[in-house]
């Protein structure tokens, strides 16, 4: 074999190992591969080991770049472009993440306002990324970016401060409407920072100085008022339970007097029911107290007179039956009085 021979063996060798190792293609997991047939969208390769026909077909490779903070400046608006499809092709259909500078925007009430998101999207479609615009990640942050100054130029400082998800969730909302035509899911988006300008930062902080102290002075309103109610009721208290203690002594009192009372009547009563039976055992006894009530009454009149008054022999029995009554009397009260 002469050396022509060989050498053209050996190039149509390499030119099959070329035709080879170009028709296989590798895509790694959560990639896909777009290929292209004489200048036309053709077919998706999917995760594995795929063939292609060479010089015919080959990898479509688009511009999906995402613009992220400078490490080097973080604080600066200053953006590094980060390829999101690197020159194999390969086009991710996980989860992607920009963290693109904060911007400048004005608030309702005029204040200077930087906003800082991060945004995390999906790439659904990945025919439509790379065919309907012309760059996905460049398209998607100049949307991020004015519809972070439309959201907050609708909202003043203070409702900047406190809505930092309603204007995530509206950000959100209006990314993916707009996003579904370029076959991307924009998936949250979360206010990292949100700072203001040197002047609104001051005035801030001084109108929420001024509004702890409010809330200082109406806690100390809140307090004395507490105090006072409280006073209130304890010399309320104190009015109710001095009634109450009078009015349990007056009782008392009263219960005593009816109680002496009661015992006095129940006294006379047993003295008139001893006398009354103390007369119907003696009837003659009636006629004695009457004719003493009359003699008491005669005495009376001669100890004013100074004469002399003669009793007579038969009124004598009437005493003795008076004195009889008189000792049964004594006995009855005795007993009564011993039973109390």
């Amino acid at each position: 074999m002469d050396i022509g021979t060989l050498l053209f063996w050996l190039i149509l060798a390499s030119v099959l190992v070329i035709l080879v190792m170009k028709s296989f293609q590798s895509v790694p997991q959560g990639s896909v591969r777009l290929v292209e047939r004489m200048g036309k969208y053709n077919r998706t390769l999917r995760a594995g080991i795929n063939f292609i026909v060479p010089f015919l077909e080959y990898i479509k490779v688009p511009n999906i770049t995402t613009y992220d903070k400078d490490p080097a400046n973080p604080d600066k608006a200053v953006t590094r472009l980060r390829y999101v499809v690197p020159s194999s092709g390969n086009i991710p259909t996980v989860e992607l993440i920009m963290d693109p500078p904060s911007i400048d925007a004005i608030s309702k009430d005029n204040a200077l306002v930087y906003p800082d998101a991060i945004l995390y999207f999906r790439i659904l479609d990945p025919v439509k990324a790379a065919y309907e615009v012309e760059n996905l990640g460049l398209a998607v942050y100049k949307l991020v970016e004015t519809t972070l100054r439309q959201q907050i130029g609708v909202l003043d400082a203070d409702e900047i401060i406190i809505g930092r998800e309603r204007i995530g969730g509206a950000i959100k909302v209006a990314l993916e409407e707009a996003s579904s035509a370029w076959g991307t899911s924009i998936t949250r988006v979360e206010l990292e920072e949100i700072r203001f300008d040197e002047d609104v930062t001051k005035a801030l902080s001084d109108q929420r100085a001024a509004e702890l102290e409010g809330r200082a002075l109406v806690a100390k309103n809140e307090r004395e008022r507490e105090a006072t109610v409280i006073a209130a009721e304890a010399d309320k208290r104190r009015v109710i339970l001095e009634a109450e203690a009078k009015f349990e002594q007056e009782r008392l009192e009263a219960e005593a007097d009816f109680l002496k009372a009661s015992r006095a009547l129940e006294g006379q009563a047993k003295g008139t029911e001893a006398l009354a039976l103390a007369l119907a055992k003696n009837p003659e006894a009636i006629v004695a107290l009457e004719a003493l009530k009359a003699q008491e009454k005669v005495a009376a009149a001669i100890g004013q007179s100074n004469n002399t008054l003669i009793i007579p022999e038969e009124t004598a029995g009437l005493f003795g039956a008076i004195k009889s009554i008189n000792k049964v009397l004594k006995l009855d009260l005795k007993s009564s009085q011993s039973e109390d």
